[in-house]
């Protein structure tokens, strides 16, 4: 039998409960899986978001060789569909073979043009980047950066630039200190909205802080460290925890104490922490090409760098007429369209 007819025997169904044993595996069998594609953040965003969800599996010979899951919100312009929602969560296909990204790629084309669609967005995985892009209209670009987690402080403080390490060090001699409490989602909500406010930066809500928690395990799947000084807390950092990797989630600084550099001692422990753990990439999620500033910033702590898309098929050309705030408001949570791409812009 061919390639090209082996590859088209395969076809792609629905995720139910009685494979979600079999789907958690295939997640953590695969080096590329982010928390993202969990099943602890599938409920998480449901609940949160209040969308549908519909994963899709593409199986042979019994197992299962790619994943694919996508979320969907219905708005006031027509059904929104995101791989996946949720300030730029990595979606697309997870894949061990070129059948099952070539079936699962048929299936989010199919989806994304359904009845009632009126935009979707596929966010690509920078770590398992398909090698057939679905169907689109428009792309957004982001830069991926991570950095190898090494088990060793010195080996650490060498790969991480020399303006990073003098950071740690006056970050000691200022007197901070550095402990994870994992109760300390009031402090984080608190300086997170005013940071968020001197930068007009958009905010996760309250909810969030009250929902992560529920649906997720403290010390398993997430850490929150806190950095002290002169008793006080002075910065904070969420951390995810899948498989290999650790996700830069919410960091916040008290911007009084910025000086001191917190932050460079909670990265600096947080990193060693995790390779200690058997963690081997911290990723520090979406750069925008433009943010040379925080380009910057992630590089000196060892980041590499990898391109990678977002693709989007606009069913509703019309959506290109709304307003930023338009859509932000009716699709929370969800990325539409690019901004760049808006008639007003």
């Amino acid at each position: 039998m061919s390639a090209r007819m082996v590859q088209q025997a395969v076809d792609a169904s629905p995720l139910t409960p009685d494979h979600h044993a079999d789907y958690s595996a295939y997640l953590l069998s695969n080096p590329n899986s982010l928390i993202y594609y969990s099943l602890k953040y599938k409920a998480f965003l449901e609940d949160l978001l209040g969308c549908t969800s519909a994963y899709w599996l593409a199986r042979e010979d019994g197992r299962i060789t790619g994943v694919l899951p996508t979320m969907r919100y219905a708005g006031r312009y027509g059904d929104v569909l995101n791989s996946l929602p949720y300030y730029g969560s990595n979606g697309g296909i997870l894949a061990s073979t070129s059948a099952a990204e070539a079936a699962l790629v048929r299936t989010y084309d199919e989806f994304s043009r359904s009845p009632g669609v009126a935009a979707a967005t596929w966010v690509s995985n920078p770590f398992a980047l398909t090698a057939n892009a679905p169907a689109h209209d428009l792309i957004d670009e982001r830069i991926a950066q991570f950095t190898p987690l090494v088990d060793d402080a010195e080996r650490l403080l060498q790969q991480i630039d020399g303006s990073a390490r003098r950071n740690v060090n006056k970050a000691r001699s200022e007197g901070v200190s550095v402990r994870v409490d994992n109760r300390a989602f009031e402090f984080l909500e608190q300086s997170h909205h005013e940071g968020m406010a001197v930068i007009g930066g958009l905010a996760k809500t309250p909810e969030f802080f009250r929902k992560l928690p529920r649906h997720f395990c403290a010390d398993k799947d997430y850490r929150v460290y806190v950095a002290e000084r002169a008793g006080r807390p002075c910065a904070a950092l969420l951390l995810l925890y899948f498989n290999r990797t650790i996700e830069y989630y919410v960091p916040t600084t008290i911007e009084a104490e910025r000086n001191s550099q917190p932050m460079a001692l909670i990265l600096y422990q947080a990193m060693l922490d995790g390779a200690a753990a058997g963690y081997s990439r911290w990723n520090w999620g979406a750069t925008w090409p433009n943010q040379i500033g925080v380009w910057r910033f992630k590089h000196k702590w060892g980041a590499i760098d990898s391109q990678y898309k977002y693709y989007v098929k606009l069913n509703r050309p019309d959506l290109l007429q709304r307003t930023r705030s338009e859509l932000l408001n009716s699709y929370p949570g969800f990325y539409v369209v690019p901004f760049s791409a808006l008639a007003a812009a």
